[in-house]
């Protein structure tokens, strides 16, 4: 007699391999005892037999096939709820093995002839009951994940940024408190930081709001040897899973979904949290290589003829040598990098310092923002006059008044740049105002924020030089000011850029060659013979 054995596991969770490794002595002894030749062995560890199951069994499979080939007699398992726990499997397993000829089961020590009417109506009962088994199981931890979800405790692997506290007799879960606890990190070049985890989520979302790429983000954290949320290196994916994750706002999810608010604190506030959010899932979001980045508007801005991106190219013809930005696909359209990049960065600062631009994005933006942080601002300055009545009517002594006085002001100044800032995009704070010239200056060569920053306001695209004319001027860039309104509201600031743009193209030229003349010293002398 020629026996399979077939083991099964749902859950490994140390990942040792206890219980199919002990199914597996179980059904060879089993064999020895009936004197059977033992052919083959398979098993699958940490994987569910349900009809629910996610994973798929790659043994289970090998079983299948093995039995096909009907040169086996006898199927050992130690229970029928190792082999399945779907009814409808069962059936199937059943009818192929009847089919091939391999008509003996042997489970948990019995054996049952699959010829045999009550064999099987008794094999059906246990597999009746293994289906039953399986679905009272899931409908219990089904129940246990929606209670925990209602009551906003947390459920399965703990979240980057946050750790659990459980009682310590009881094992019962207590809080999750953002992880404050300092580690230290030995970076590539040997320098020693020190980080937390929750700072490192708080980090993530500030970054991404100032518009630094996720690659940069990754690289900087790998650079300086922090461990990524499941140890090792951060990759991208990792990073884009945190921005994106509403744990960190205070809010429970299940199953894909917000339910409810969670018992523990944000690491970040929702305005941060939305405005990243949105930014990562903008369809319109354009990623590049970090090599790009190089550049301050290549794959930017696009063709306006045939609507490709434009590269950087290295040009060296009729003297000139330098860069361009041309059409990648078809070269339609080409200009000097230095121009087109002077021009937009100076209608871009130019827009951010307008007094009007402020306004206009709180109107498009966060009209509530604005308002509650403009009444929080008032009511502290009532606070204040009412604390300035107290004192001349001598209610409160001259400390007091003194050190509420600085607190109030302190509380008004940030409840002022709350609303300034409440209908502002993230990336572009601290850039809008009379200010943003120098601002723009401060950020050097930071291209790759420059970048976030243009691809929020503008959209570009580059138009072939016309008829008659080569000069650069704002006629060969078509514009759309996502954020504000057209240029027709703003003509001042595009005709500024133009002068300057143009000031600048006239000054590389080179001027016209001076005609020689022949004189006296330099005109050829008559052949004498």
């Amino acid at each position: 007699m020629s026996a399979l054995t077939y083991e099964r596991a749902s859950q490994d969770k140390k990942e040792q391999g206890k219980s199919v490794t002990d199914q597996r002595k179980l059904n060879l002894a089993e064999i020895s005892r009936h004197a059977w030749r033992h052919a083959k062995s398979f098993w699958d560890n940490d994987r569910s037999a349900s009809r629910h199951a996610t994973k798929a069994r790659p043994d289970f499979e090998k079983l299948m096939d093995r039995i096909r080939t009907g040169t086996d007699d006898v199927l050992v398992v130690w229970e029928i709820s190792r082999r399945e726990r779907d009814l409808a499997v069962y059936v199937q397993i059943r009818d192929l093995c009847h089919e091939v000829g391999l008509y003996f089961w042997l489970v948990g020590g019995q054996l049952f002839d699959l010829r045999d009417r009550n064999d099987r109506m008794f094999l059906g009962f246990q597999a009746v009951q293994a289906e039953f088994q399986a679905d009272y199981i899931r409908d219990n931890v089904k129940r246990g994940i929606d209670g925990a979800a209602a009551a906003g405790r947390p459920h399965g692997r703990g979240t980057y940024g946050y750790e659990r506290v459980y009682h310590s007799r009881t094992k019962a879960f207590l809080e999750q408190r953002p992880d404050e606890e300092v580690h230290t990190a030995v970076g590539k070049d040997g320098t020693g930081t020190t980080y937390t985890k929750a700072g490192i989520v708080r980090e993530i979302y500030r970054k991404l709001a100032e518009g630094v790429p996720l690659i940069r983000i990754e690289n900087d954290l790998n650079d300086r040897g922090v461990p990524a949320s499941q140890g090792g290196g951060w990759r991208r994916g990792i990073i884009r899973h945190i921005a994106l994750n509403p744990a960190y706002i205070g809010k429970r999810v299940l199953r894909g979904e917000v339910v409810g608010d969670g018992q523990w604190k944000p690491l970040v506030d929702e305005e941060l949290y939305w405005a990243v959010r949105n930014m990562l899932e903008n369809p319109d979001r354009i990623t590049w290589k970090p090599a790009r980045a190089r550049y301050l508007l290549s794959y930017l801005v696009k063709c306006g003829v045939c609507g490709g991106p434009l590269s950087v190219n290295n040009i060296n013809r009729h003297g000139w040598t330098g860069q361009v930005y041309s059409c990648l696909l078809r070269r339609c359209a080409a200009v000097k990098m230095e121009h087109l990049d002077e021009f937009v960065e100076r209608i871009v600062v130019a827009w951010c310092a307008r007094p009007e631009t402020t306004e206009q994005l709180h109107r498009k933006f966060d009209d509530q923002g604005v308002a509650e942080a403009r009444a929080e601002a008032e009511r502290l300055r009532n606070d204040l006059e009412q604390w300035r009545t107290l004192a001349e009517a001598g209610e409160v002594t001259p400390v007091s008044f003194v050190r509420a006085e600085a607190g109030l002001i302190r509380k008004i100044a940030e409840a002022e740049q709350a609303a300034q800032e409440a209908g502002i995009p993230p990336v572009l704070r601290g850039l809008i105002g009379p200010h943003a010239e120098a601002e723009w200056l401060a950020l050097g060569d930071d291209v790759a924020r420059k970048r976030e920053v243009i691809k929020e306001v503008l959209e570009l695209k580059l138009l072939p030089v016309g008829k008659g004319t080569r000069t650069f001027g704002p006629h060969r860039v078509w514009r759309r000011w996502r954020l504000a309104d057209d240029d027709a509201q703003a003509p001042d600031l595009i005709e500024a850029a133009a002068e300057t743009v143009a000031a600048a193209v006239k000054a590389a030229k080179p001027g016209p060659k001076a005609k020689t003349t022949k004189t006296a010293s330099n005109t050829a002398k008559p052949r004498t013979r």
